[in-house]
């Protein structure tokens, strides 16, 4: 069940560059994602989902395993959204009529991402049970079907013009690719790379150009897995947010970014847009919600 509303906030500030109006996103935290469009440089609610009032999950997923969701990525060409949660719940949602289309109880879900075959991988933080990366069939709820080992596993990003699933984990990101079949994949990593700076991975998601953006505990970079010579792969300064701590998500579209940094430990109080240089930057504030990451929506 969603709710459907329309919400202006306070007058902040209008937003300089041409084109970001009518541009959307998702927000996340606590057990809400919520859809906002940027009108007159604010930030509207025009959507809402809430674990609470999914009638269409059981008692568990409304109560405790989506109680603190911590990423909601459009996927499916934006028909769908993607939900994992620390309380250890994952979720993949269709926004038109917010139906469930797909759970599984994960400890410390933190990433996911949709691959080809039906398959979806999800990758699991620091937990007894956690620290790993599982694959599972979209239409086979709570049936993992490949685990890995993943030390703090943080994000899970498929990459169909290279063919290789990236995640990131505490030190690394490693890249897999996929074989064997629908009911019995097979994951084979094809390479890795020690991330910098001081490490501990938090956020991976991919640019426009197809290079990524990864935060660690002290910055945010950009990573080309083909550069270098040979293609090694490196880690570049992203100037707007390098050095910045506790950088929560980041994300990119067209010549725009948005991103939450934490306030209170681990949670922000709105999110900031601005150019991909970080020049004009916007605050949005987000009302009653411990926000953990914003995803632009393409």
């Amino acid at each position: 069940m969603f709710i459907n509303m329309m919400m202006a906030f306070a007058a902040i500030g209008p937003i300089p560059t041409p084109g970001i109006e009518a541009q959307r996103l998702y927000a996340c935290g606590d057990d809400q994602v919520r859809e906002y469009r940027i009108e007159n440089g604010r930030p509207v609610e025009i959507w809402r989902w809430s674990a609470a009032q999914a009638a269409d999950l059981p008692a568990s997923y409304r109560t405790t395993l989506l109680a603190h969701i911590d990423d909601c990525k459009p996927v499916d060409d934006t028909r769908g959204i993607l939900v994992t949660a620390s309380t250890g719940g994952v979720v993949l949602i269709d926004r038109a009529t917010g139906r469930v289309t797909f759970r599984a109880t994960a400890p410390m879900a933190h990433s996911a991402d949709l691959l080809p075959g039906g398959l979806i991988a999800v990758a699991l933080s620091i937990n007894p049970e956690g620290d790993r990366l599982e694959v599972y069939d979209r239409t086979r709820s709570e049936t993992p079907l490949v685990r890995l080992p993943l030390p703090s596993g943080h994000g899970a990003v498929w990459d169909a013009t290279r063919a290789r699933l990236f995640v990131l984990s505490h030190d690394l990101i490693q890249a897999f690719g996929i074989a064997g079949t629908r009911s019995a994949p097979v994951l084979a990593e094809s390479a890795r790379w020690t991330l910098p700076g001081r490490r501990d991975g938090h956020d991976l998601s991919r640019r426009p150009d197809g290079r990524y953006l990864v935060t660690t505990d002290d910055g945010v970079w950009t990573f080309d897995p083909e550069a270098g010579e040979p293609a090694t792969g490196t880690f570049t300064p992203l100037p707007a947010l390098n050095p910045k701590l506790r950088v929560k998500a980041v994300t990119m579209m067209g010549e725009r970014l948005a991103w939450v940094q934490a306030e209170e430990s681990w949670w922000a109080k709105g999110f900031t847009i601005a150019r991909a240089d970080g020049g004009d930057p916007v605050r949005m504030p987000v009302e009653e919600l411990h926000l953990y990451k914003v995803r632009w929506i393409r």
